[in-house]
């Protein structure tokens, strides 16, 4: 096996902006952005290729990840609560579990989610608030709260899923909402590990995946 691909390494995910009008069920998809056509949550989803590093046996170590966001998030609503949820998954998440287990205020990978912690990479939860100080047509999101979440496990799935969620819990029809585009950036080591403790992590995240 080649040492080419082990060391450090830097992945990260460029995710389109947003700007929709709701309907008379959910979002409209747009820009990469999928509505559910049915609440108040659209999803972006991409993810993170390593299926090369498991192929060569190797394992992939998180070291830091973080989200870029900079822009503003606002809407034509008045005074809906946004929240907004980015993570980096080791499985695929569902669009209506994730809506149901954040209007019962439990992220992925905590407690009353079929997600175990160790899927998680990495998580970010917030609160927005609108601002009428900033209103100008639209109303203008603040952070009000915000929670970070995950194991930082490492993995060797083939695919690292990236995720972004927005909720905007009371939203009517014809609301609009505009995302700013963002970058997720994830920090690796990607290296060897002795073969029984590759073998073991791969029936792990099989099992889980199950």
């Amino acid at each position: 096996m080649s040492d080419a691909l082990e060391g450090e390494r830097q992945m990260s995910m460029p995710i389109p902006s947003y700007f929709g009008t709701r309907g008379a069920s959910g979002w409209n998809s747009a820009n990469g952005w999928t509505g559910t056509g049915s609440n108040d949550l659209i999803m972006f989803e991409s993810y993170f290729d390593c299926s090369g590093y498991t192929r060569d046996g190797l394992t992939v170590f998180p070291v830091a990840s973080t989200l870029q966001d900079p822009g503003r998030y606002n809407s034509n609503t008045d005074g809906a609560v946004l929240q907004v949820l980015d993570i980096i998954s080791q499985v695929r998440l569902s669009l209506t579990d994730v809506y149901t287990w954040v209007t019962n205020n439990a992220m992925p990978g905590m407690l009353s989610t079929d997600v175990d912690y160790t899927q998680i990479i990495w998580g970010q939860y917030r609160t927005m608030l609108g601002q009428a100080t900033f209103q100008a047509n639209a109303t203008e999101y603040l952070t009000a709260n915000a929670g970070m979440f995950g194991s930082g496990a490492p993995s060797t799935a083939q695919k690292l899923y990236v995720y972004r969620f927005a909720l905007l819990e009371g939203s009517q029809e014809f609301n609009t909402l505009r995302i700013p585009a963002s970058r997720m950036i994830l920090s690796t080591i990607v290296g060897e590990e002795k073969e029984l403790a590759f073998l073991m992590r791969q029936k792990r995240s099989y099992e889980l995946a199950g």
